[in-house]
């Protein structure tokens, strides 16, 4: 990535010349045309443009009359991450963007898992948002899964975060006295009501982050172990993430611990991505299991 200034409207253009480039092998004056909606002469100028910038990334093959990366081709104003690829297929299976949007010109065969959305009110969603804002609270029925009580709840919502499956909503619960994670699918607002005459608590555990250090499981081959390694970026074989203490049971069950799982003082520690977490006991006590 580089520091060098360029207009929004040009870098996103630079950036679809980049991406052609290191995904799809090549680039033309129609393909930038024709993706960005722009002139011919427009494409010509960016392409030069982009040339003018970073000289040694492209080089300009006559026998299919566009631009092809050179051998020190490296990205300057992309990331060069896979993850850049995939998630134009994404977009493209979820509905965000349709085949003409995404920058993939030769779509290969894809497939991804796909679950229901769940459905959340619209209405509430806007109360909820509303609510943060201006610091008010609102009268809700929860339908919880872990129990039968549907009496309207009086809360204080505050953030909104999402454990890769679904969204929630941090807000304090007057009645419990707590501050609670609430599924936002689940939640159905009746009322906004005023600020609370004295000033709520601070959410510590969504305010302090915690760490966990993960290393490949003990007993894998040198082979595995390096793998490991690799696949997740770790420094002398530990990966350290810094998280919000409110979110790391959701992050323990993204790296496939279960947190319910109890092996004597905490947690079983092994995931299913046979990964292990260093310093078990004290994330077991940031998880903070309430009686």
């Amino acid at each position: 990535m580089t520091g060098i200034e360029i207009k929004p409207s040009v870098r996103r253009r630079f950036e679809y010349i980049e991406f052609q480039l290191n995904w799809e092998g090549s680039v033309g004056r129609k393909k930038l045309k024709d993706q960005l909606q722009i002139s011919l002469q427009q494409a010509t100028n960016d392409l030069n443009a982009y040339l003018d910038l970073f000289p040694g990334n492209m080089l300009y093959d006559p026998r299919q009359k566009a631009y092809v990366p050179s051998p020190d081709f490296r990205p300057r104003l992309t990331s060069g991450r896979v993850t850049e690829y995939l998630m134009q297929l994404d977009m493209l299976q979820k509905g965000y963007r349709s085949v003409g949007e995404i920058w993939v010109g030769s779509l290969p065969t894809f497939d991804v898992v796909s679950t229901r959305n769940r459905e959340i009110d619209p209405g509430t969603f806007k109360c909820i948002l509303s609510a943060i804002r201006e610091g008010h609270r609102v009268e809700a029925r929860y339908i919880s899964l872990s129990s039968d009580n549907v009496e309207p709840r009086v809360l204080l919502p505050h953030a909104i975060g999402s454990d890769g499956h679904r969204w929630h909503v941090r807000a304090f619960d007057f009645a419990k006295d707590r501050y609670s994670d609430f599924v936002l699918s689940r939640l159905d607002v009746s009322e906004i009501l005023s600020a609370p005459e004295q000033q709520v608590r601070e959410d510590i555990e969504w305010n302090v982050d915690v760490e966990i250090v993960l290393k490949p499981e003990t007993g894998l081959t040198k082979q595995k172990r390096d793998r490991l390694e690799l696949e997740y970026g770790m420094t002398d074989g530990r990966l350290s993430l810094k998280v919000r203490q409110a979110m790391l049971w959701y992050y323990l069950r993204h790296y496939g611990f279960n947190p319910d799982d109890i092996d004597g003082a905490a947690f079983r520690n092994k995931s299913s991505f046979h990964l292990q977490v260093s310093n078990l006991k004290e994330v077991e006590k940031c998880l903070g299991r309430r009686g």
